[in-house]
């Protein structure tokens, strides 16, 4: 919701935050709940609110698009309450939601969100397996990644490092298990342009140096021209040299030099 939508909201009582809290942890399908008849959402709003189509509808389309619409109380005018319920919601839809499509517009609307638990959610999503088909899966955790990208946390390139270095797939692995693992890597690589910080960097002049696919390398010297702004080529030597130089200020927290680490210079 804008601020100007929750603006217009009245005044809270302590049946109304009970109630969305209600709201919040009986989401975790993102199906239709039932509620205390006190409890009535309607009679506050004159056109349909994101949080009663959550509550009432069992349209998974019409479900995606209120996650969607979930924008950031703490950003826009909005309390601790909303912001409370607001990521309970969305982080149930994201892990949990028996729709894709709404796991989807979770992840998506998590990424615009500057709450902590926003990245520690998408984290987790990363992880995990759903049991949904391996392509919509990896769709799945390819959002998760590209969602940390956009919350431009620092925290957030933890796990963009991990999948950004990959590992071999075992030889028993299909070819679609392959490709599904490429496709992740691409885009944990995409999201690491987004990041100054030493091991973001490295990380990628890494991928130049040793990964064999060119798509990767040619991925990843984007990248590295994204973070730095540099124009190097796409040569790994270059890169590492630019990322020895102490005085470069192209990267942000680099890896301190003796001299540093002994007057305390870089934090």
């Amino acid at each position: 919701m804008t601020r100007h939508a929750l603006d217009k909201r009245p005044a809270r009582s302590a049946l109304w935050t009970t109630g969305m809290f209600l709201l919040a942890s009986g989401l975790a399908g993102c199906n239709s709940i039932d509620t205390p008849r006190a409890f009535q959402v309607n009679r506050w709003f004159k056109n349909e609110d994101p949080l009663v189509i959550l509550r009432d509808s069992t349209d998974g389309n019409r479900r995606a698009e209120a996650l969607a619409a979930l924008t950031e109380p703490a950003s826009n005018g909005g309390n601790a309450e909303q912001q409370e319920v607001y990521i309970k919601i969305l982080t149930s839809a994201a892990m949990k939601d028996s729709e894709p499509l709404c796991r989807l517009r979770a992840i998506t609307t998590l990424g615009r969100y500057k709450d902590r638990r926003a990245v520690q959610c998408l984290e987790e999503v990363c992880q995990q397996s759903p049991k949904f088909n391996a392509e919509m899966n990896s769709r799945i955790r390819q959002q998760a990644l590209a969602s940390l990208m956009e919350t431009g946390d620092p925290a957030a390139r933890r796990m963009l490092l991990v999948v950004a270095r990959g590992a071999d797939s075992p030889l028993e692995s299909s070819l679609t298990d392959r490709q599904q693992t490429l496709d992740e890597r691409f885009a944990a690589i995409r999201g690491l342009g987004k990041f100054k910080q030493y091991d973001a960097i490295e990380t990628l002049v890494h991928i130049l140096e040793t990964e064999r696919d060119a798509g990767l390398r040619d991925c990843a010297h984007n990248s590295l021209k994204e973070a730095t702004g540099k124009s190097l080529p796409p040569d790994a030597v270059a890169w590492r040299e630019m990322l020895r130089n102490p005085g470069d200020p192209a990267v942000a927290g680099r890896e301190p030099g003796i001299i540093e680490r002994v007057t305390g210079v870089l934090k």
